[in-house]
């Protein structure tokens, strides 16, 4: 293989491995972003679905809060078990039957309600400011963080964190002063706008993030899987793209080295290996030699039999001359119905003896293939190395082929000559 061919085949294979990469990892980063922008937008759902569960509660509870304090507060019965609200003033009543009523102002009546939602697993609330009536409804670190926060400004706030039941999420929103609310909070200084507390709503996820951290792992799997056969797919087809080029090149390779009618090597192979033989000759001191055959009278076999036939003819040659040359003896159409044989590491008259059997061997298979049987002889011309040109450099390799196929082709000048059908080293 002649030395560029194979550094543009290393290269090859280095943009090819190049490109697998780069196309891995391309895949491999479209993919990852797919799946991450999927698994992030999930996450975000939920937590906005999450929220917004929390504020839907929280202005429920305000809505409660707000019909209560419009109407001063509720009487309810006030039964075993029922206490006076000890931060009013007179909150009992008594009805006309007789029945003691007691006023659960809206602080109270949110406590309360907050106290019989905490008996289930849903959510719990609480009111709560930074200055309570009830010192029972002092803030939290979170409250008191929220409340602070609104202080500043803000108007809600929310965080997920470790509770006793598990992972809660608190959300708090900031309360305003109305004017039904300046019955109770007149004295502490409020005015109808003022932020005097907030509400906060609590209730677990737990379970909602478990499941998030489950899909997660099922889209992290399914980003995997999915890469791996997109890349299974896609090395595939290259792979397979690559093969047919890979074969496409090959013939291209032999179109090139090869002559189509015969499969025997052509001129321009002929001429490179002859160049690398004569440089190894050159530097090794070893003998070569070189043949030229050409088909005696084929014309008339083209005029009397038809150009098929001739093809024919030229094809049992070839045949004739692989089957009885060396392994390493090079063998090339030379042009019509020339041939040249390459004979390293021989003298001229055992390239005589080796064309002497080339030569009734192409006779006997000929003979074969036409249609008279007649045998088609070929005349050849033998040169060799000389001794002044084996001492040459080997860059003058261009000129010592030049030399030698002259002293060939004069040989078989002389080998039509003197009759034909025979082989003539040249002296």
């Amino acid at each position: 293989m002649p030395v560029d061919t194979a550094r543009m085949i290393n290269n090859e294979k280095r943009a090819y491995r190049y490109f697998m990469v780069s196309l891995a990892v391309v895949i491999l980063l479209l993919s990852a972003g797919v799946f991450v922008g999927v698994a992030v937008r999930d996450a975000t759902l939920i937590q906005n679905i999450i929220l917004e569960r929390a504020k839907s509660l929280f202005q429920q509870i305000v809505l409660t809060r707000r019909w209560a304090a419009e109407y001063g507060g509720v009487y309810v019965h006030k039964g075993p078990g029922v206490e006076s609200n000890p931060w009013l003033e007179h909150p009992d009543l008594q009805a006309a039957d007789g029945t003691m009523l007691t006023l659960r102002n809206p602080a109270l009546m949110t406590r309360e309600i907050s106290e019989i939602a905490a008996r289930g697993d849903d959510y719990q609330f609480r009111i709560t400011s930074l200055k309570p009536l009830n010192p029972g409804n002092a803030p939290d670190p979170f409250e008191r963080r929220s409340l602070e926060a609104f202080e500043l400004g803000a108007t809600e706030r929310w965080e997920t964190e470790d509770g006793s039941n598990g992972r809660q999420f608190r959300y708090m929103g900031a309360l305003k002063t109305e004017g039904s609310c300046l019955g109770c909070h007149a004295q502490q200084g409020y005015h109808v706008g003022d932020i005097r507390g907030g509400i906060s709503v609590s209730f677990p996820v737990g379970r909602i993030e478990q499941t998030l951290r489950t899909t997660i792992v099922f889209i992290v799997f399914a980003a995997l899987a999915v890469s791996a056969l997109i890349l299974t797919a896609v090395f595939a087809f290259v792979l397979r793209l690559r093969k047919e080029l890979d074969k496409a090149r090959a013939e291209l390779e032999s179109a090139a080295m090869v002559d189509a009618l015969t499969a025997l090597y052509n001129r321009y192979y002929l001429m490179d290996r002859l160049r690398q033989e004569i440089e190894k000759a050159v530097r090794s001191g070893s003998d070569l030699s070189l043949a030229i055959l050409d088909a005696d009278d084929f014309k008339d076999v083209n005029d009397r039999h038809g150009h098929i036939v001739g093809d024919h003819v030229l094809q049992s040659m070839a045949d004739a001359m692989r089957a009885t040359v060396r392994t390493y003896d090079i063998v090339a159409r030379y042009g019509g119905e020339e041939f040249v044989v390459v004979l390293p590491g021989i003298s001229t008259q055992a390239a005589l003896a080796a064309c002497d059997r080339m030569r009734m061997a192409i006779a006997d298979a000929t003979a074969a293939v036409m249609p008279d049987a007649r045998r088609v002889t070929v005349s050849v011309g033998i040169a060799g190395l000389p001794a002044p040109i084996r001492d040459a450099a080997a860059g003058q390799a261009a000129a010592i082929i030049d030399a030698m196929l002259q002293a060939a082709d004069s040989a078989l000048y002389q080998a039509k000559q003197q009759g034909k059908d025979r082989c003539v080293v040249s002296s």
